[in-house]
């Protein structure tokens, strides 16, 4: 049985600030971004799915009992969620006992990169990222997290680290490893996940795969809305696009001019 858990409690400001509802419901060509993370959970042969909730929760978890999934769906709170995401992680270090991806619930991707990221051999104290070469396709650099390599090993993490080989895609596989660098790092106004990480990198046991074509967009602006929205257009819920010779943004493809914004 593989595990996967979604980061969903925060606001979301910038692409939902005063609509009443939370983030992960904010409709992408009519289906909330959650669901589509969970949809493509089903494709790629997830079974269980933890999702922790804060910001508007009820509501969250009000909007997601209209949809049926194959998968068990568990919900943790988080009541601190105006501290930061590796906070949010530690409300669900229970349901972390073995290799679990960890995805973010306004990231899409293809189901392709989980599987990039599930063939990576994890040993049990590690964790493993999917990270993106194609740094010049980016929509929004300034915003992006980026990621220092040294072979198959993270050196640095952070989205104004100097000196970065690849981009962080937001799908991870991790263990107890990860849950045990937070909590050695979690202080009075919490800890962000990429501090985690680093600590993890500085122990030498964070690990990275490339995710090479396999699509994916953080939807967290307006601007990565309507490009996710066409993408979507241009190639399916499952973001499987045809091998085309440019792209035009992180993970995907340039669309067919039937679908160019």
């Amino acid at each position: 049985m593989e595990r996967a858990i979604i980061l969903a409690a925060g606001r979301g400001e910038r692409l939902v600030n005063g609509k009443a509802y939370p983030k992960p419901l904010e409709p992408v060509n009519g289906v909330p971004l959650i669901v589509r993370v969970l949809r493509n959970l089903e494709r790629a042969g997830i079974d269980e799915v933890g999702i922790i909730v804060g910001y508007l929760g009820d509501v969250l978890v009000r909007g997601l009992a209209e949809y049926e999934f194959d998968l068990e769906i568990r919900f943790f709170w988080n009541h601190q969620y105006d501290k930061p995401n590796g906070t949010s992680l530690l409300a669900a270090a229970s349901f972390v006992t073995g290799p679990t991806f960890l995805l973010m619930s306004d990231h899409l991707w293809s189901p392709d990169l989980i599987h990039s990221v599930r063939r990576y051999p994890l040993a049990a104290d590690e964790a493993v990222l999917g990270i993106d070469f194609k740094i010049d396709e980016c929509i929004d650099l300034d915003d992006a997290t980026k990621v220092a390599i040294s072979g198959d090993r993270i050196m640095r993490i952070g989205k104004t680290i100097e000196g970065y080989d690849a981009l962080d895609t937001g799908v991870f596989r991790i263990t107890p490893a990860v849950i045990e660098a937070l909590q050695r790092v979690e202080g009075p106004d919490g800890c962000s996940l990429s501090q985690g990480i680093g600590q993890l990198a500085r122990e030498g046991r964070m690990r990275v795969v490339d995710v090479e074509q396999a699509a994916w967009v953080d939807v967290d602006t307006p601007l990565a809305h309507r490009h996710a929205e066409s993408m979507l257009r241009a190639y399916g819920s499952a973001l499987r696009p045809q091998p085309r010779a440019h792209t035009t943004s992180v993970g995907f493809p340039a669309p067919p001019p039937s679908a160019a914004e």
